[in-house]
């Protein structure tokens, strides 16, 4: 079947081949047919795409948010998309048929995200890169499935880059300030003393130390087996979820000297459930409120933030903190890096590298300096001979 156009306007022509069709600008016949050209090959290859007459909001809407988001992500990362979506994706670009994107649309709407004032609790100054590079990823997400479903022929966001991510050294606490966070936690309420312990013995994530049973703790062997984590999402509450890579299941050994201190605070875990029988809520949580519920994520952050005030310790100090503590301690007095990244539930050592880099540097000059107190010694005599540049028996 021969393709063929007819005038529709001026300088418009409608092109039609195999029951396809598509409006044109041409100024002459020869241009219209040149046009005509190419638009039987684009069908004949299969890159033909009719012209979509849906919305960035209706797309999102009706398709992806459906077919892609409800399906594939877990709740709590569906519930951080809605609120992107929602608060700025929609009301910015919404409005703009999906087709039509341009990356100059996306870099429109990044730069209204870096000025000042922008920001939703009033407070001064642009939104972080971290969020608008989270902004970029949820709408590169949406483009690259709008492309695969064959909507659009090109994914706008991957021609736009928001701006990068500075990289920020993690803050962790240094032997002294440990040692002094120790003696503090003697005051504070039991559950606590555990939580933080075992946050700076191992390294676990707040939601994985939340989310532990006491079916995941073996005194006999001393190890502890990461199986879920604990999250919180607003209207939803508290729950369970499995962690987020595979290689954050995992087994992760404590020593002896943790025993007495966890064998005392299942002790008082059982008293207290006897004290609060009539409102007991059963399961087998290490960490659990008054009667038994789960312990908010947020109730661990206020009391870390009154616990470092009340006891001088560093403002940079935050829950998280604790685990990079133990990251850091663990490089610094030579742990090998493979370790620390299967302790810290890493999925590749790189990570760790990455994230670690000045606590390896450290390990690694402590490490020449060993070098130096074993083998430094022979240097100045490989300084005081003089250079044989007349070998007997020179090496090929």
């Amino acid at each position: 079947m021969a393709g063929h156009y007819r005038k529709r306007g001026k300088d418009s022509y409608e092109l039609t081949y195999r029951g396809k069709s598509r409006t044109v600008k041409a100024g002459s016949d020869r241009e219209v047919e040149r046009a005509l050209a190419a638009f039987i090959v684009e069908v004949d290859s299969g890159k033909f795409r009719r012209p979509t007459t849906l919305t960035v909001k209706q797309f999102i809407e009706e398709r992806w948010m459906r077919d892609y988001v409800n399906v594939n992500l877990a709740q709590g990362t569906m519930n951080v998309y809605k609120i992107y979506i929602n608060s700025r994706i929609i009301p910015l670009l919404g409005h703009l048929k999906l087709d039509k994107v341009k990356p100059v649309d996306l870099l429109d709407f990044y730069s209204n995200l870096k000025e000042d004032g922008v920001r939703e609790d009033k407070k001064p100054g642009a939104l972080s890169p971290a969020t608008i590079q989270k902004y970029h990823h949820i709408l590169s997400s949406m483009f690259r499935c709008a492309v695969e479903w064959q909507f659009i022929d090109d994914n706008p966001a991957s021609r736009v880059k928001p701006g990068k991510i500075p990289k920020k050294r993690p803050f962790s606490l240094d032997e002294q300030q440990t040692a002094t966070l120790f003696s503090a936690l003697a005051n504070e309420p039991l559950k606590y003393r555990v939580l933080a312990t075992l946050a700076i013995f191992t390294g676990l994530r707040r939601g994985e130390l939340l989310g532990l049973t006491w079916a995941n703790v073996n005194l006999e062997q001393n190890i502890i087996r990461v199986e879920q984590t604990s999250q919180h999402i607003s209207g939803i509450g508290i729950y369970q979820k499995d962690p987020k890579t595979d290689m954050s299941k995992r087994v992760v050994a404590i020593p002896k000297s943790l025993n007495p201190l966890l064998e005392r605070h299942r002790a008082e875990q059982l008293k207290q459930q006897s004290k609060h029988s009539d409102k007991w809520v059963e399961n087998d949580l290490l960490f659990r409120q008054w009667n038994g519920k789960p312990m908010h994520p947020n109730t661990v952050d206020n009391w870390i933030n009154k616990f470092k005030e009340d006891n001088s310790l560093p403002d940079e100090l935050t829950f998280h903190g604790l685990r990079h503590t133990a990251a850091t301690m663990m490089i610094i007095h030579g742990i090998d890096i493979g370790t620390v990244a299967k302790n810290l539930g890493h999925a590749k050592p790189s990570t760790t590298t990455d994230i670690y880099y000045a606590s390896l540097l450290s390990a690694q000059r402590v490490a020449a300096e060993k070098m130096d107190e074993l083998f430094g010694l022979h240097l100045p005599n490989l300084l005081d001979k003089p250079v044989n540049t007349h070998r007997k028996n020179p090496r090929p």
